[in-house]
């Protein structure tokens, strides 16, 4: 599976816009015992989008836990919440017009970046939106 900018910001846009305290999940149909946001994925690929989920837990981004995995893969993922770099990445990528000018760079330039170049990228281009040298 390869890394998709365009779902991570959309799940982390997801997780930020839910309040309450409650883990937001996406399972696979299992019920879970707690109270907690379902995540509408629509027609996303649920096995992607738990993918994403558990790469956003793996940088950092978002506390998540997985709730079950088969040999089929996940049977679903929780976000108990955004960290700090969650929140200070999404905050720098919320910008449509930053995000597509980040995202085009990335194109130009070999359609492949690591999180530490695209957070270093949205943030740089951040600075020249609000005038920042």
């Amino acid at each position: 599976m390869k890394r998709n900018w365009e779902l991570l910001r959309w799940i982390l846009n997801q997780a930020e816009s839910c309040s309450g305290g409650y883990p937001i999940v996406v399972s696979d149909g299992a019920m879970y015992n707690s109270q907690h946001y379902k995540l509408d994925i629509g027609q996303l690929d649920f096995a992607e989008v738990c993918e994403h989920i558990l790469l956003l837990g793996d940088a950092g981004l978002a506390k998540v836990q997985e709730l079950g995995r088969t040999y089929e893969g996940s049977t679903g993922v929780a976000i108990d919440r955004l960290t700090m770099a969650g929140h200070d990445f999404l905050d720098a990528a919320k910008n449509d017009t930053i995000w597509k000018k980040a995202m085009n760079t990335v194109k130009e330039k070999g359609d492949s970046v690591s999180l530490g170049v695209l957070t270093q990228l949205l943030s740089s281009l951040m600075k020249q939106h609000f005038g920042i040298s």
